[in-house]
């Protein structure tokens, strides 16, 4: 039996104005730094053992922070990376439907999740789940550790808990620095009881 912890990275300047990220990546602000250490104070009294963590730097900012005092490593992984947005990245919903398609944003905010769509030159939420997904699996069943941190992204976290929780009726609401509880064992693989994050904030 493992605990996962997964996390969404602070806030960035994009987050603040609404830009889509993707792959792009844009470091922490400081309200992004100030969310950290609230994650920093949670694990100081719930300690982890180890972060597996996106290759992104606001990702990587986020982890070294949240893991404090702690001495434990940062494993970094590529695939847990943010959506590839293609040729949404950079953009606010605004020049989204501007400059590619009227009703592009709606079809992907679309609630149950439209696991096929993609921006332009993109992936798929269903590819980008996959890539997550098998990723955090894959680390699970090598990992000695029972006590885990992922420093995310918020898109990759509504992927996985929509599809760990399918019969949630609402979308997840998955804030910067929000913190959710997945578990895990080789019989059962990955679940979660509680789409309710552990920590939300509002600064």
């Amino acid at each position: 039996m493992k605990e996962i912890y997964v996390f969404r990275h602070g806030e960035t300047d994009w987050n603040r104005v609404g830009r889509m990220q993707g792959h792009t990546d844009i470091p922490l602000n400081e309200t992004g730094r100030k969310q950290a250490l609230v994650l920093q104070e949670y694990f100081a009294s719930h300690p982890i053992e180890v972060i597996l963590c996106s290759d992104l730097g606001r990702a990587q900012e986020t982890a070294n922070i949240a893991r404090g005092s702690l001495n434990i490593p940062i494993i970094l992984d590529p695939r847990q990376r943010e959506t590839k947005l293609g040729d949404a990245e950079g953009l606010t919903r605004e020049e989204v439907q501007q400059k590619l398609h009227p009703d592009i944003w709606h079809r992907w905010h679309v609630f149950p999740e439209n696991w096929d769509h993609r921006f332009p030159n993109g992936e798929s939420k269903k590819e980008h789940l996959d890539r997550v997904q098998g990723a955090l699996l894959d680390f699970l069943s090598k990992t000695p550790y029972s006590k885990i941190g992922v420093s995310s992204h918020g898109g990759s976290m509504r992927r996985l808990l929509h599809a760990l929780k399918p019969d949630v009726a609402e979308p997840v609401m998955v804030g910067n620095c929000s913190l959710f509880k997945l578990d895990y064992s080789p019989a059962r693989g990955l679940w979660v009881e509680d789409v309710n994050p552990l920590l939300h904030q509002n600064l």
